[in-house]
């Protein structure tokens, strides 16, 4: 059984709401892994093999978000 801990990967947590509510993002060198767990939607991981994918995904999935901006940021800087 594989097991996750802090040392294999830089994480960064794009918004957490409370336990049920949160996005955050792997960074594991070029590969990025953004896990978002919703309490309306489950657990989805969208796995990225470079910051550019990644960022073109954020850019779509937060469109019309009155806060693009500042999560936009956080995906550059991953």
């Amino acid at each position: 059984m594989a097991h996750n801990n802090n040392n294999d990967g830089k994480r960064v947590n794009v918004y957490k709401e409370d336990n049920w509510n949160q996005m955050n993002i792997h960074a594991h060198g070029r590969r990025f892994v953004v896990s978002e767990i919703s309490s309306t939607e489950g657990e989805h991981t969208y796995d990225f093999t470079s910051r550019q994918e990644m960022v073109r995904w954020a850019e779509h999935r937060f469109k019309g978000r009155e806060d693009i901006k500042e999560l936009l940021d956080i995906f550059k800087k991953a």
